[in-house]
This record gives structure tokens, C-alpha cells and sequence, in this order.
């Protein structure tokens, strides 16, 4: 792979590359530019502080100067960090993996060497080997999906250890999974030119780039709270599906209703809407989704916070796909404060751990419908 590097000191440029890589060094953007048009690489990394003109100067100048298949790295620093990210999105430029101005000399050699494949760079994918069943989770808030994803999965990868699991953050406004299993470093948009079509983003090995839980060995997280294009959506859950048994995309709050929340509606195998069990929440979902069952979308109902013996009417034409019971907040609060899992505690809650296993029981059955 020939691999052009803009960079102002050519001796420290191997320790930003992978081992194994060769680069040629631009130590000026005039120099990057001659050697783009003489040396025609297959892949570019840019560091931004070779440049002292705007980044809506430079950025798209640079872009256009490599072909349109040739993935652009570009290294930030802290200062051009937001403006870079806010040009690329205005601009609608393809092709730009944008890392993160917090990496370490190692992190920045170890994302370089992922995004080009000198790290994990088969997927063991071909086609039709595996159909995973990718879930949406969304809510009207505060109904309890990052308490879901933070156990279910752990329980469900511990009853069925042959199955693989992931878990993927994409609430925008409240990312809570990622702050509670710091996946900041394991971030979906950093690839977001893989997603421009299925055969790229199906070759990524995406266990690489997902962080492994401590817990289960078969369950991943990642966080991939961004803007994404509903043709992103698209190709992005046709790879996880491919890779992954269970795909649980916690997708936050269901309105407003954007394109992309549209297509994973509709791209998604089981749409779950969690809902508080209280009168107003009740009459809400109800109407949320009978209006998507007029677009052809079906969605079921996860009840939550239900007090013992508190009746609950959902309507007969809405299917329910699980009750989980109120968990007292003093309870939760402590174990966000000690960053502990509920299923993995030692005295855990008993009626909620016994919800989560009712749950993984029937899922067990959908599964197995699948497969046959």
C-alpha cells in the first residue's frame, strides 16, 4: 500500500504508522501536493497542524487533490478538532476518517493501522454465512433503556455463550452507555467511510473496533452516537447483522423522527418502544405506535417501572415484549456511582434478574424460529 504522509518532521512520522506500513513524507502542503500528483498513493494521513490557512481552505483542497477512493486520516489538534468535523459534515465530504485530538502517539498508530488493515483485517465474512437480529431501543426518556442494555445483554450472553452480542450507543442527546463503559475510544463515526457501501463496511472487523466486555467474552460494545444518513444506517446494520448474532442499537429518544431514525425503523428486525408504566406514557405509546403500524412498521412495548400488583392496560392490538419492575432510585443511583452491573452484583435484585431471564427465555425461542 503506498501511504503519503503530511507531516513536519520526516524522522517521527514511523512512530505515528504501523510497523509493518511504508510512507512517503510531505513536510509542507506544497510538498503533499507535488507528491500526490507524482506518487498517486493509495491512502493519505494529514496532521493538522502542517497548515495555517482555515480548515474550509485546506480541508477541501486537499480532498480534491486524491482520488475519490483514496481514504483520507486526517490528526487534529485540540483547536481544529470542531471545525474540521463541522466542515466535513457541511461539506458532505466522503472518504475523511477524522481521529480524535485525545489519542496517545500508540492510539494514533493503533487507529491508523485499523482504518488501513494492518490490524484485524479479516472479517471472516462471506456471504450469507450469518443473519443476526438487530433490535432498536427508543423511548419518550427516562423509561429505562441504558439500565436494559447495561444487564440484559451481560445475562443473555452469559445463558447463551455461543451466540455474539453487541451493543451499540447511538443516543445523540444522552449517551449514557458510553459514558458508563467509556467507549469514547470505540466510536462507529471514526469509520464512517467504510459505510458508503456494504462490501467495505462488511470487511471491517468490527470486534476490533468494539470494545470486549470484561464479563462475557462473546459481548461487545460501541459507541456510534452521530448524524448519520439513513444509507449509513443502512449499511451499517447489514454488516453488524453479518457479524453479530444480536445487535441492540439503544437509539434514545424517538422523536423527532429524522430519516435515519425512520430507516432503522424500518431496517431493524424488532422495534422495542420502553415504556414507563404510568396512564400518560401508556396513551402515548399506544398512539406512537398504531401510527407507525399505518406505515407498515411493527413495534412492541417493554413496560417498565411497574410496581408489584400495579395494574396495567396496553391496549389488545399491541404486542408486549417484556415487564421489568421498578428498581428504587437509591438503588440505581448507587450503582452508577460504583459503576457496578445489577446481574453481576452479589445480592442482585431478585424480581428485576428474574424479569431480564422471562425475557431471554422467549428469546431464546425467537432465535431458534429464525434459524429453522
Amino acid at each position: 500500500m503506498k501511504i503519503l504522509v503530511c507531516y513536519p518532521m520526516k524522522s517521527l512520522v514511523k512512530t505515528y504508522m504501523p510497523p509493518s506500513s511504508e510512507a512517503l513524507v510531505a513536510e509542507s502542503p506544497e510538498d503533499f501536493q507535488r507528491l500526490v500528483h507524482i506518487y498517486q498513493p493509495d491512502s493519505a494521513v494529514v496532521f493538522s497542524e502542517m497548515f495555517t490557512t482555515p480548515a474550509w481552505v485546506w480541508l477541501p483542497a486537499v480532498r480534491s487533490s486524491l482520488s475519490k477512493q483514496v481514504p483520507l486520516i486526517i490528526v487534529p489538534l485540540y483547536r481544529d478538532e470542531s471545525i474540521i468535523k463541522q466542515v466535513i459534515e457541511e461539506l458532505m465530504l466522503e472518504g475523511i476518517y477524522l481521529l480524535s485530538a485525545q489519542l496517545s502517539q500508540e492510539e494514533i498508530r493503533s487507529r491508523i493501522g485499523t482504518i488501513l488493515g494492518f490490524i484485524g483485517e479479516s472479517s471472516g465474512y462471506t456471504e450469507g454465512e450469518r443473519e443476526g437480529l438487530v433490535y432498536s431501543l427508543m423511548s419518550y426518556g427516562a423509561a429505562g433503556i441504558t439500565t436494559f442494555c447495561i444487564n440484559y445483554p451481560i445475562l443473555l450472553a452469559k445463558q447463551y455463550p455461543d451466540k455474539s452480542i453487541v451493543v451499540l450507543d447511538m443516543n445523540r442527546m444522552k449517551p449514557d452507555l458510553t459514558r458508563f463503559f467509556k467507549l469514547h475510544h470505540n466510536q462507529l463515526a471514526l469509520f464512517r467511510p467504510d459505510f458508503l457501501d456494504i462490501h467495505t463496511a462488511a470487511n471491517r472487523k468490527w470486534r476490533s473496533v468494539c470494545k470486549q466486555s470484561k464479563h462475557r467474552p462473546n459481548l461487545y460494545y460501541a459507541h456510534a452516537a452521530s448524524l448519520w444518513k439513513s444509507w449509513e444506517i443502512t449499511n451499517l446494520i447489514a454488516a453488524f447483522r453479518k457479524q453479530f448474532d444480536y445487535v441492540y442499537i439503544d437509539w434514545g429518544y424517538c422523536f423527532p423522527e429524522t430519516e435515519a431514525m425512520q430507516r432503522l425503523l424500518y431496517t431493524a428486525d424488532r422495534n422495542l418502544l420502553f415504556v414507563r408504566a404510568d396512564p400518560f406514557s401508556i396513551e402515548s405509546s399506544r398512539e406512537w405506535i398504531r401510527s407507525w403500524r399505518e406505515k407498515g412498521v411493527q413495534c412492541e412495548v417493554l413496560l417498565s417501572h411497574l410496581d408489584q400488583g400495579q395494574p396495567y392496560r396496553i391496549g389488545e392490538d399491541i404486542a408486549i415484549y417484556g415487564v421489568v419492575p421498578r428498581i428504587s432510585e437509591s438503588r440505581l443511583m448507587e450503582s452508577q456511582r460504583s459503576n457496578s452491573i445489577l446481574v453481576e452484583e452479589f445480592f442482585p435484585p431478585k424480581v428485576y434478574i428474574s424479569s431480564l431471564k422471562e425475557i431471554a427465555k422467549a428469546e431464546y425461542g425467537v432465535r431458534k424460529a429464525v434459524s429453522s
